[in-house]
Formats: C-alpha cells, sequence, structure tokens
C-alpha cells in the first residue's frame, strides 16, 4: 500500500462508498488499554480522516468519517482526473464541499467502561461518584490510564469489567486530542446500562 498523506484522494470500499478527500493523518498514538494489568502496545497503526465528495454514482453526498489507514486505497489516476475536473466545471460543488470541510465538526474518541455486580443502592449513586471522582479533574485532560487509576482507587474500582454490565463511564477526546502518544479525554457522562 503507498503511504496515504493530507490532501489525498481515496477510496474506503470495505466501509463506506464513494470518494474521499484525506484531512487529517493521525499516526505514533499508542492504543488505550482497558486494564492497567494489561501490557502497553507500542505504536502501530495510523487512522485517516476524511471528507466524502461524491458517492459511488458520483453523485454530490458530503459527510465526514475517520478509519483505519489500511482499509483505504489510493484512488486510480483516471478517478483523479474525474475529481479535478469535477471540481474545475462544477463551482457549486466545488464551493458547497469548501463550506462543508470549514463547518465540519472534528470527529471525537469515545471511550466506553462498563460496571457490574452493582446493589441497587450503589448504581443510583454510580453517576454522583463518577462526578466526584472526574469533574474538577477531567477537563485539563486525562489518559485512560489516568482514569484508570483514579477509579481504582475509589469503591468502583471494584466493579469495573464485572458481568452483566449495568452502568457505564463515558469518556470523550475530542478531536482524538493526544498528549505525547496517548489519548486525552476532557468530557465524560454515565449511562444506565
Amino acid at each position: 500500500m503507498t503511504s496515504i498523506e493530507t490532501g489525498d484522494w481515496i477510496r474506503v470500499p470495505s466501509l463506506w462508498p464513494g470518494i474521499w478527500k484525506v484531512y487529517r493523518v493521525l499516526s505514533g498514538f499508542r492504543e488505550d488499554r482497558w486494564s492497567l494489568d494489561e501490557e502497553l502496545k507500542p505504536p502501530g497503526r495510523s487512522l485517516l480522516f476524511c471528507y466524502r465528495l461524491v458517492n459511488d454514482s458520483w453523485w454530490r453526498s458530503f459527510f465526514h468519517q475517520c478509519c483505519d489507514a489500511s482499509l483505504a486505497q489510493a484512488l486510480s489516476s483516471d478517478d483523479r482526473k474525474r475529481v479535478e475536473h469535477l471540481l474545475s466545471s462544477d463551482t457549486k460543488v466545488a464551493r458547497a464541499f469548501e463550506k462543508y470541510q470549514a463547518a465540519a465538526k472534528p470527529i471525537d474518541l469515545v471511550a466506553n467502561l462498563g460496571f457490574g455486580e452493582f446493589k441497587d443502592s450503589e448504581l443510583e449513586v454510580f453517576p454522583p461518584t463518577c462526578g466526584r471522582l472526574l469533574a474538577d479533574r477531567i477537563a485539563d485532560g486525562l489518559t485512560m490510564d489516568e482514569v484508570m487509576r483514579i477509579l481504582q482507587d475509589s469503591w468502583l474500582g471494584a466493579h469495573r469489567r464485572k458481568f452483566p454490565n449495568q452502568a457505564t463511564l463515558q469518556l470523550v477526546s475530542p478531536g482524538h486530542e493526544l498528549r505525547a502518544d496517548r489519548f486525552v479525554y476532557r468530557n465524560y457522562g454515565t449511562l444506565g446500562f
């Protein structure tokens, strides 16, 4: 596979139809681990953040998405010429695509941590306990390891990864933010399942 870079046009046939323009390549990150006992894996994969211009029928079909780089294929030279021709000959589509790109929101990374084996009284205090543990810290950014250490040192640690899952702590890394080679989570929420 040839190296795909920002600005390249690609197809992602196993996931989505159409022609996509790469606007960000993210590599050099370590995958989150779900337990502090798991080995931290070295960086290895790359993510592509893309805007779709047209669907497989070459009709305007704007969207944006993220995928593993191994799933992408560089556009053939014939299709690249067809994209260039479309954008140069149809100024309405070209302007609309530029406007879409400028207005699109970043794609966030969402991670879910499951908890179980709660008594009803414990389940009721799950959301406020997460708030007490995280609210003052998460705005400054926490890695998954930091979140797990905070949870491990509380009574919630005994309920992590227990089945059946009764509650979920959902963490959000805005725009796949990195600190060094680790994802940084700045928002959280709780779910009742």
